[in-house]
């Protein structure tokens, strides 16, 4: 049943105190620009603010709708995540940049058969 948790890194947590520390941040979107985090609650959130269009639906980070490919930087989670990402991928609505990032729009959503794992 947990089979894509073997050998996957898990997420980094960030604790309250982390994340109030971190530096406001800018968020490259590929093909979309760039918008600037400034303590939203989310990724999501600032690429929402900015009218990008990205897939959302739960943002409590168990249904996959957000998922997009985390190209350069590094991001830290809000709370654990119990979504099976593969290598490479972010879930946008539990994540925050620790620095600038550059994020890839998924151009189809994720499999509902994956969200089944």
């Amino acid at each position: 049943m947990f089979d894509w948790l073997m050998g996957k890194k898990r997420a980094k947590v960030l604790s309250l105190q982390d994340q109030n520390q971190l530096p406001m941040a800018n968020i490259q979107v590929d093909g979309h620009g760039t918008c600037t985090w400034q303590h939203e609650r989310s990724v999501l959130d600032v690429l929402d603010k900015a009218g990008l269009p990205v897939r959302s639906s739960c943002r409590s980070g168990n249904c996959g709708a957000c998922v997009a490919y985390l190209l350069d930087g590094e991001v830290g989670y809000t709370k654990e995540i119990n979504f099976p990402l593969e290598s490479g991928e972010i879930l946008m609505c539990s994540c925050l940049p620790n620095g600038t990032i550059r994020v890839g729009l998924l151009s189809q959503p994720v499999s509902p058969r994956r969200r089944r794992r």
